[in-house]
């Protein structure tokens, strides 16, 4: 009985173990795509003042799990020095830093050198660029090649990615082309599907059933929730990568409450975000309302931020979910324990 309280208590605490930190600087945005998960633009007021992104960095910085603090927007390089001051705090405390921009700033060959080489001096080490159909009708190519030379010339890890839906003219593929990296296989160029979230939610019933068909749909558990941890630019703290409007019912605490650690303390511990980490949001809709006179089909979803969307705006869906959830308290820890056995019975056999 002993053995089994530990194991059980092990297992608890081992659940709490987020890897990453993004840090939503901003949700302003020279850009106005019209997949954008946030409605970005020019018009969005407020960021997360230097004084905040220090205490978030610090925050993480005592969770022992935690690898990298990843600076997204909007467009965090709208607010280029609190980001390099940040990049400096975090290599300072042993963390990896990142930023995810549209590279509206690179300009030219010079430009992009010098607001690269600001970062990398910082101790910065990756960068991600945003380029599809949406980023190209506000950023010239050009722009994202001034980028890419200027983060290889500082020795960046490099991943350019690519939102994908039916008709898109750019691709993975054709962007590597255009670009003249198809010999440079250690520049990630990925394509991910539109989410009908925020701005992309405003679409046609043609191009929703494009991306509710598309191949690359995803529909499984989530492996952000938990282990991603976002807070958001007016410092609310969310227990995953937060690829959809910022709703107070997905919060899970404040910067300047709770703090990082405990906030995501309370996250693990409640039952709806375990199940959304073990099964996904569509399988657990689907099965809400399986008795509903017009039930919530797996099919019926372009991917799980969009379904998350779908439970987290809605305050009467979000309180079915979450008596559900309550219900199958005692299946999640079990499941939950089981998997986390063959776990650790694979590294067991991995080390031998």
């Amino acid at each position: 009985m002993a053995f089994g309280a530990q194991f059980l208590f092990d297992f608890r605490a081992a659940r709490v173990t987020p890897t990453n930190l993004v840090l939503n600087v901003t949700l302003k945005c020279p850009l106005k795509c019209s997949h954008c998960c946030f409605s970005s633009d020019m018009f969005h007021g407020g960021h997360l003042s230097a004084a905040d992104v220090h205490r978030c960095i610090q925050q993480a910085a005592q969770i022992p799990s935690m690898e990298i603090i990843h600076f997204v927007g909007g467009d965090p390089m709208l607010h280029a020095d609190i980001v390099a001051d940040a990049v400096a705090l975090a290599a300072s405390l042993g963390l990896r830093a990142g930023i995810t921009t549209s590279a509206f700033w690179a300009k030219s060959p010079a430009r992009a050198t010098a607001a690269v080489r600001q970062l990398r001096a910082a101790g910065l080490t990756e960068m991600t660029l945003s380029y599809d159909d949406p980023h190209a009708e506000f950023v010239p190519l050009n722009f994202i090649a001034n980028a890419v030379a200027a983060a290889r010339e500082c020795g960046l890890l490099l991943r350019i990615a690519v939102v994908v839906e039916a008709g898109s003219k750019i691709t993975a593929a054709s962007l590597r082309a255009d670009l003249g990296l198809q010999d440079e296989p250690g520049i990630n160029i990925y394509e991910t599907v539109a989410n009908s979230t925020g701005r992309g939610d405003g679409t046609d019933e043609d191009t929703q059933a494009g991306r509710v068909h598309h191949a690359s749909a995803y529909r499984g558990p989530c492996e952000s929730v938990l282990h991603t941890v976002t807070v958001d630019h007016e410092g609310g703290i969310r227990p995953c990568c937060g690829v959809l409007p910022h709703y107070d019912s997905l919060k899970v605490g404040h910067i300047a409450k709770e703090g990082i650690e405990a906030a995501m303390q309370a996250a693990a511990d409640d039952p709806l975000y375990r199940w959304i980490r073990l099964e996904g949001p569509v399988a657990i809709l689907a099965a809400v309302t399986a008795a509903d006179p017009v039930p919530m089909r797996v099919e019926d979803f372009d991917g799980i931020c969009t379904a998350c969307d779908r439970i987290f705006r809605s305050p009467e869906l979000l309180a079915r979910v979450r008596e559900a959830a309550e219900a199958r308290h005692g299946q999640i820890e079990t499941c939950e324990i089981l998997l986390d056995g063959q776990a650790a019975s694979a590294n067991l056999v991995a080390a031998q």
